[in-house]
């Protein structure tokens, strides 16, 4: 777009005034040549006439100053403007990377505490497994749900049975229907609940 608008420019302007010069050849194939003017000897005795001045480029390019002045400012502007853009999306770029990096070294620490989570888990599920039916089932009684059913679920089938069976009947029918929940894989779509 920046592009699109510096090319608006030249042409308004007018190519000439951005152009370099010519190399010195080729304006040389359309310069006439000077006319003989006088001699030495002539322009001392010939009295100084005044040269009129060529009013003709002075009130062009005075006329164009202005424009010309006017839209070299606008250039210069659009140019700062796309210098800070340019520093802006560096800064953005880097700050996007430094995300990126946040994240993998977040996902990281997850990972990692899923797998202290999961080796804590093992450990409890050890635990009650080797306690007596009726303590394992007094204690699951009073634990969160979730935590009670995942701890059932790592436990052999019998270990479960027998503690379910020290249990109250309504809190081991709860714990059952979401065993059978969390066993079953997801029908319609729906996430697994726990």
């Amino acid at each position: 777009m920046i592009a699109a608008l510096k090319l608006g420019i030249l042409v308004f302007m007018g190519l000439d005034l951005l152009l370099p010069d010519p190399p010195a050849p080729s304006v040389a194939r359309f310069v006439p040549a000077p006319l003989p003017g006088p001699t030495p000897a002539l322009a001392q005795q010939a009295p100084a006439a005044p040269q009129p001045a060529a009013p003709a480029p002075a009130a062009k390019t005075a006329a164009a100053t202005p424009d010309a002045q006017a839209l070299l400012k606008r250039q210069d502007e659009l140019d700062q403007r796309e210098q800070a853009l340019n520093t802006l999306q560096a800064d953005l770029s880097a700050r996007v990377a430094k995300l990126k990096e946040m994240e993998t070294s977040i996902k990281a620490m997850l990972e990692e505490a899923k797998g202290v989570k999961d080796q804590k888990l093992k450990h409890l599920i050890d635990v009650y497994s080797n306690m007596n039916a009726k303590q394992a089932a007094k204690v699951l009684e009073t634990l969160d749900n979730n935590i009670a059913v995942k701890i059932l679920a790592g436990m052999r089938g019998r270990g479960a049975g027998e503690v379910l069976n020290n249990m109250e009947a309504k809190k081991a029918a709860g714990l059952t229907e979401m065993l059978t929940k969390m066993q079953l894989p997801p029908t319609d779509g729906a996430p697994e609940e726990m």
